[in-house]
């Protein structure tokens, strides 16, 4: 009886010191189809078609936090890409980091969420495979506009809320990371009774490789979101504004900039979530003389909940870069599986 005890106990010690870490993850994929139509001069002079397996961006993570008394708590979260398709490799590779969490807010430090990034799911809803050889990310995902979000190794600061008010600040030294550049990160929030706001703002140094810059190194970066909506239990609608400008290491008066636009609405009916996206990328000052970095973009799919944590997913996207003779469109549908855990 006593052997029978000691045993109990001892096989419950790793439950106990495991009381406190959470096991979390999702598991996404699908079958994705897509057809790219480039044209020169008004003719056509490249066609482009495909389907494959693709995973959509699956995670597995571990997180948790020890009361340190007063109100304060030491937090910390592990998080790293899990393809079903077998092409990741390391840990901590998504958002991963230590901190502290209290009455004054919380500060972390890590490889974190852009304040810019943090914005993100209320301009993007959408899920999809992010191959960089075909593009398929950028038909099916409203992932143009989204080209400047970066995860970064930084130190960030989270306000409490103040009457539906919260603000972040974030810091990236240049050490840490490399191409990207060093940068500021600032953020204001609003929410109240299912209507929200939020401002993001990237400054950059010395960077390269943004969408603005096409692939050009730049002396300065700054990028300024605006997104506003309304969110409940049904109805789901968000508009987001975005202003970039780059001024260009190579010419120091030359600048790249663009005003991008993206709107999304949703409604769920029982276990079904219809969805449709649009967005639009104004003509603006591009480093090369035949480069046009304007575009048009409509996202349509749904969403049906099995239950809580599976959920089937179906969309098409079209996108069109360009206008005229040197225009370039884009086709891509795809049909998938999310699993929650």
């Amino acid at each position: 009886m006593k052997k029978s005890l000691i045993a109990l106990t001892l096989a419950a010690l790793p439950v106990a010191a495991m009381a406190d870490v959470t096991l979390y993850g999702t598991i996404k994929a699908g079958v994705e189809t897509y057809r790219t139509v480039k044209h020169t001069d008004g003719k056509v002079t490249e066609v482009k078609t495909g389907s494959e397996i693709a995973d959509f961006g699956s995670k597995i993570g571990f997180k948790g936090q020890e009361d340190l008394g007063n109100g304060l708590k030491a937090i910390w979260q592990l998080e790293q890409n899990a393809s079903i398709a077998g092409t990741d490799s390391g840990w901590g590779n998504k958002q991963s980091f230590i901190g502290l969490k209290g009455g004054f807010g919380t500060v972390r430090a890590g490889n974190l969420n852009s304040i810019l990034k943090s914005t993100g799911d209320n301009v993007n809803a959408w899920e999809s495979g992010s191959t960089k050889d075909t593009g398929i990310e950028n038909v099916l995902q409203v992932s143009k506009i989204g080209a400047p979000e970066h995860r970064y190794a930084s130190v960030r600061y989270d306000s409490p809320e103040f009457a539906g008010f919260s603000g972040s600040v974030q810091y990236a030294p240049k050490g840490n990371s490399g191409a990207n550049g060093e940068s500021y990160h600032v953020g204001l929030n609003y929410q109240n009774s299912g209507f929200f706001a939020q401002y993001a703002g990237l400054f950059q140094r010395h960077g390269e490789g943004t969408k603005a810059t096409v692939g050009e190194p730049v002396e300065k970066l700054q990028v300024h979101r605006l997104v506003g909506g309304y969110d409940n239990d049904a109805l789901y609608a968000s508009v987001a504004v975005q202003q970039q400008d780059a001024k260009l290491a190579a010419a120091p008066n030359s600048h790249n900039s663009q005003t991008e636009v993206a709107a999304t609405v949703a409604y769920r009916f029982g276990n079904v979530t219809p969805r449709v996206s649009y967005a639009h990328g104004f003509k603006g000052t591009v480093a090369k003389a035949d480069g046009d970095n304007r575009y048009d973009q409509v996202v349509v799919g749904a969403e049906y909940d099995f239950s809580k944590r599976t959920s089937a997913l179906v969309s098409a996207g079209w996108l069109q870069e360009g206008k005229g003779a040197g225009k370039t469109v884009s086709t891509a549908s795809t049909v998938g599986l999310r699993h929650k855990f």
